[in-house]
C-alpha cells in the first residue's frame, strides 16, 4: 500500500455508485475434460497503479501454483500477479466471490468482472455475485502491490458452499480468457517557454469509456490555466512538478483527489458534469502548493488556497465562490467558503495576504497568529467581521 496525503476536490452532490454484485449473469459451464490441477501464475516486477498496467508487461517469471496465493520467492514490494485457471462449481445458483487485497485486485468469472477491488489502498474486502451453471468456469484474478503490506485473499460462497477459500480440489488449469484494454492512456507534453515551465500530462481513461473526452480536456485546461497557478503559487527556487498522471476511475467517492503526483478523477462525476474543468485546476494547484508535512497543516487553509487559485483562474465553468456569508459556515469549512473569506480579507486588508499565507505554509512557519500580523485582528474576529459585513467576492477579471 502507498500511504500519501490525499487532497480532495469536493462538491456537495448526491451520486450513485456502480452496484457491486449486480444482477447475476447466467453462465454456462465449459465443455471438455478438466486440465491439470492448480492455477497458472504470471509474476511481474514494477511500479503499478492498477492491475490494468499489467497488460503488455514482460513477465519476470511464471509457473503453476495450487491455489490463490503468492508464489514462493517473489519480492514483497512493487510487483504484480495474474492467477488463472478454472473453478468447479458444484451446482446451479448464485455464487458470491470476494477478494481482500492490499493493494488492488480484480476477479473475473469468464470475461465478467465480478469483484472490482483495484487501485492503491490498504487491505479491504470487496465482493460480487454471479449466476453460474454447475461445472467448470474460467476464473482469473489480477493483483498488484505498491509498498508496505501485501495481502491477497480470495473466497467464495454459494449453494451448499460456506464462505471460505476456494479449495484446491476445485481448481484446474485453463487458459487466460481476460484481456485488458491496450489503449486509453495518452500523454501530452505541455510547455510555457516564457515561464521556463514544462509539464508532462498523462490521462488514463481505460476504466472510464464514458469520460474518454478527458484525454483531451485535461491537457487543454492545463495549457490555458497552469500559468495562472504558477503566478499565484510558484516560489523561486522551488522545483515545479514535471509530470502528472490523471487516473479516471469509477466509484471514487469524490469528484477528484490528489495523492502525490497522481490525480484521481471520478468517472461518473465527469461523465455527468463534463464542464467541471475548474476541479482539475484545483487539484493541480495542490501539486504546485507542495507543502511538506501535510499532516501538520491546517487542511481548511490548504483547500481554501486551492479554491482561491481556482477562483482567480476564472475557468468559466459556472463554479463560483460564495458572494456573501452563509449562515452556519466557518472559515474552517475550507474550499469555496475559505476562498471567499480570503478574497474578502485581501480586498479589506492586504492584497498579498494569500501569497504570505502560502509562503508561510511552504517554509513551515505558518501559525494562526499570522492573520493578526497581516490584518491587525485575530482570525476568529476577522471571521465575525466577514459574517457581519461580507461585501461581495466577484470573480477575477
Amino acid at each position: 500500500m502507498i500511504a500519501l496525503a490525499v487532497l480532495v476536490c469536493f462538491s456537495p452532490v448526491s451520486r450513485s455508485a456502480h452496484a457491486q454484485g449486480a444482477e447475476p449473469v447466467p453462465a454456462a459451464a465449459l465443455d471438455g475434460p478438466p486440465g491439470d490441477s492448480g492455477l497458472h501464475y504470471v509474476y511481474y516486477e514494477g511500479d503499478f497503479d492498477t492491475v490494468l498496467d499489467l497488460e503488455g508487461q514482460a513477465p519476470a517469471r511464471e509457473g503453476t501454483i495450487a491455489s490463490f496465493a503468492f508464489p514462493e520467492g517473489i519480492r514483497r514490494d512493487q510487483f504484480g500477479l495474474e492467477l488463472f485457471g478454472a473453478v468447479e462449481v458444484p451446482s446451479d445458483g448464485t455464487y458470491t466471490f470476494t477478494t481482500t487485497s492490499d493493494d488492488g485486485s480484480r476477479l473475473y468469472i469468464g470475461t465478467t468482472l465480478v469483484v472490482a477491488n483495484d487501485y492503491p489502498h490498504g487491505a479491504q474486502k470487496k465482493e460480487g455475485s454471479v449466476g453460474l451453471k454447475a461445472g467448470r468456469h474460467p476464473i482469473y484474478v489480477a493483483y498488484f502491490e505498491g509498498v508496505v503490506d501485501e495481502v491477497l485473499e480470495v473466497t467464495w460462497k454459494g449453494p451448499g458452499v460456506d464462505e471460505g477459500p476456494i479449495p484446491e480440489s476445485a481448481l484446474t488449469q485453463y487458459p487466460k480468457v481476460v484481456a485488458f484494454p491496450a489503449d486509453g492512456v495518452t500523454t501530452t507534453e505541455l510547455e510555457w517557454p516564457d515561464r521556463n515551465a514544462r509539464l508532462s500530462v498523462t490521462v488514463d481513461t481505460r476504466d472510464a469509456p464514458d469520460a474518454s473526452f478527458l484525454a483531451q480536456a485535461v491537457p487543454d485546461t492545463l495549457r490555458e490555466y497552469y500559468p495562472t497557478l504558477l503566478s499565484l503559487l510558484a516560489v523561486e527556487g522551488q522545483e515545479l512538478p514535471s509530470e502528472v498522471r490523471f487516473s479516471v476511475r469509477p466509484d471514487v467517492g469524490n469528484p477528484a483527489y490528489a495523492s502525490g503526483g497522481r490525480i484521481v478523477l471520478d468517472a461518473g462525476w465527469f461523465a455527468a458534469h463534463p464542464g467541471d474543468l475548474g476541479c482539475i485546476v484545483h487539484e493541480v494547484a495542490h501539486l504546485v502548493q507542495a507543502y511538506r508535512g501535510f499532516e501538520g497543516m491546517p487542511a481548511w487553509l490548504v483547500e481554501g488556497i486551492a479554491d482561491y487559485a481556482r477562483h482567480q483562474a476564472n475557468v468559466g465553468d459556472g463554479w463560483r465562490i460564495p458572494d456573501a456569508f452563509r449562515e452556519g459556515t466557518s472559515y474552517t469549512n475550507g474550499y469555496g467558503i475559505t476562498a471567499a473569506f480570503l478574497v474578502y480579507l485581501e480586498g479589506r486588508y492586504d492584497p498579498k495576504l494569500v501569497r504570505e499565507l502560502h509562503l508561510a505554509l511552504k517554509d513551515g512557519t505558518y501559525k494562526p497568529s499570522l492573520f493578526e500580523d497581516l490584518c491587525g485582528k485575530p482570525l476568529d474576529d476577522l471571521w465575525v467581521e466577514y459574517a457581519a459585513a461580507p461585501g461581495t467576492a466577484p470573480h477575477a477579471q
